[in-house]
């Protein structure tokens, strides 16, 4: 079952270290704009001549491009390791989550409950997606469907019945059903035995504040 899965600290950077590289990327490219509109003003003025100092120029401005280039391709891979929208996530209460909108809602259920507990998680469109809102998969490759529902109300045995359907459709093993809401008796009742996990708002709380091991 769900809760059986053992938490692992996530391989994420601070959002603070991200930040200063950025900074220091931004100074460092505007130098670097800088010292090459010196020396393209110098080749205009005076013509390419192949002495050490303007070979020099040359080569040093093309390493500090490369470098510059490569530094800013390691910090938008970094920040990718961010929320969806450049967010970095942290435990929410049920009435944060229910402030969020649905596609919110969604990757904060990826980030911060199952990639949290080292699933590989893969969205999905948010449009024709067949009922699913996101796929994951666990360390032993078994694939499982979550559908989430940013709800106040009470979610019932028909949304567990369609969401078993669309497990067996897509062909995965696991099916999980997260809402900011309660799910109802019936819906629990009809779930037993069957490979679903029900996580209803409070679960949810619970789950993201728990530590990672």
């Amino acid at each position: 079952m769900f809760q059986t899965f053992h938490f692992r600290q996530p391989n994420w950077e601070a959002p603070e270290s991200l930040l200063t590289q950025g900074t220091a990327l931004f100074v460092g490219t505007g130098l670097w704009v800088f010292g090459y509109g010196l020396l393209g003003r110098r080749l205009w003025t005076y013509g390419f001549h192949a002495d050490p100092y303007t070979v020099a120029l040359i080569l040093i401005s093309v390493a500090l491009g490369v470098g510059i280039a490569l530094g800013w391709r390691r910090t938008l891979q970094s920040w990718q390791k961010v929320a969806p929208g450049g967010r970095r996530w942290g435990p929410l209460t049920r009435e944060q989550m229910l402030k969020l909108t649905p596609v919110e809602f969604e990757a904060y259920v990826a980030e911060q409950i199952f990639k949290r507990q080292g699933y590989k998680v893969f969205d999905t469109p948010h449009t024709k997606d067949g009922g699913v809102d996101i796929l994951v998969e666990d360390e032993g490759g078994r694939k499982a469907v979550v559908q989430c529902k940013r709800y106040r109300g009470t979610v019932g045995a028909g949304t567990v019945r369609g969401l078993y359907g669309t497990m067996i459709h897509s062909g995965a093993v696991q099916a999980y059903l997260a809402t900011t809401g309660r799910i109802s008796k019936d819906a629990r009742q009809w779930a037993q035995g069957k490979p679903i996990g029900l996580m209803d708002g409070e679960m949810l709380e619970a789950l993201s504040k728990a530590r990672p091991a």
